[in-house]
């Protein structure tokens, strides 16, 4: 029986595929599915701004199409429900993905090695699990990576280091914990940072960083610990990222 239904659960997603690709030859074939499954997954009949997919795919609400690709993505404060599905994968040629602000859940998809175009990654304010994968890495265009108000663990990867264009990373309230990892001043294209709210244990990979350009923090250091800034006063703002070092 369970055969059965995920059987018919395929079948009837290829229709609807099958009708979009017939009726608008906008996209390619796979794109569409990974659309189509997003929707599916996320309970796209409860959506706030819903996609009526008898219209031609260019006029779905959010999508951005350029010669024939997807190239942008904004679903955010849409009220998704549910997991980002693996065949997000197949919308290569992303170069900007927004799902902030919804009620998405499980894991970072570990598909990053296949967005060789993508610039602006936000999933910001959802209920993420899980580490932050490695493959990050292969982002070099990224230029802005926001991942704040979840509930990712684990430690910054190693290989965040490698995103040569970010000009902002925000990670702000989630679990995260450990050291920075070292090699931080390779991202010299930095100008954000936002890391207030973890539980991170060591912050000395920063410090080349904060002597050799201007980055402002939602945070300030001192000895080594962080503080974060208290947004609810009027007078405290983001401040620049530097090492306040005291001796006893």
């Amino acid at each position: 029986m369970r055969f059965s239904k995920l059987t018919f659960s395929l079948l009837g997603l290829f229709l609807l595929c099958l009708n979009v690709i017939t009726a608008q030859l906008e996209i390619s074939e796979r794109e569409a599915i990974a659309l189509l499954e997003l929707r599916a997954k996320t309970k796209g009949n409860l959506w706030t701004n819903q996609w009526d997919t008898e219209a031609p795919i260019s006029e779905w609400y959010g999508v951005t199409i350029k010669d024939g690709k997807v190239v942008g993505l904004d679903l955010s404060n849409n009220n998704l429900q549910g997991r980002i599905p693996i065949t997000i994968g197949n919308l290569k040629n992303l170069e900007r993905l927004d799902l902030s602000q919804n009620n998405i859940t499980g894991r970072i998809p570990g598909l990053f090695r296949k967005f060789k175009n993508l610039k602006e990654v936000n999933f910001e304010d959802n209920q993420l699990v899980g580490t932050i994968p490695n493959t990050i890495n292969k982002l070099q265009n990224l230029e802005e990576l926001n991942l704040s108000n979840n509930k990712l663990n684990g430690a910054l990867p190693e290989t965040i280091n490698e995103l040569g264009k970010l000009n902002t990373l925000a990670v702000a309230n989630n679990e995260l914990h450990g050291e920075m990892p070292a090699g931080m001043e390779n991202l010299k294209k930095l100008k954000r940072l936002y890391l207030a709210n973890n539980a991170f244990s060591n912050m000395n990979g920063l410090r080349t960083l904060s002597k050799q350009q201007l980055v402002l923090t939602d945070f300030k250091l001192k000895d080594g610990s962080m503080l974060p800034i208290d947004f609810s006063k009027s007078q405290e703002g983001l401040s620049k990222l530097e090492f306040q070092d005291y001796e006893d």
